[in-house]
């Protein structure tokens, strides 16, 4: 099997660029991303030796049909390698804030660990 069968970074950096444009409510934009990842899906993903990625981009873009039934698609998170530096920057910033309002450790460990739990459910 070679590695780019399972590779999911050109469906992430989709799903990812459309999350951009709703964030910064750019419909056409974000419709034009949603496009291109849907056509992918049907028409790039066909042979057999695709089925992970398939199976995997029909969830993401399972998530955000869910999302707009439910209301919540300008709450979808960004997905992979940059889901994980926007969690780390957001993990450090804040944890900047509490040492700039002079928490002691103890208070800021507890307030970082309660808001990485929380993160992505505000």
């Amino acid at each position: 099997m070679m590695a780019h069968e399972n590779n999911n970074d050109f469906a992430d950096w989709l799903y990812n660029r459309y999350v951009e444009a709703l964030r910064k409510n750019d419909t056409i934009r974000a419709l034009i991303f949603l496009d291109v990842m849907s056509q992918y899906f049907i028409k790039a993903l066909t042979q057999r030796r695709f089925s992970k990625q398939k199976r995997y981009t029909g969830n993401l873009l399972k998530s955000i049909e869910k999302a707009h039934k439910n209301g919540t698609a300008n709450k979808l998170a960004l997905v992979g390698e940059e889901w994980q530096r926007e969690f780390q920057k957001a993990m450090a910033d804040y944890e900047k804030s509490l040492r700039e309002m002079d928490f002691d450790e103890e208070t800021i460990t507890e307030l970082i660990i309660e808001k990485k739990c929380n993160y992505g459910n505000n």
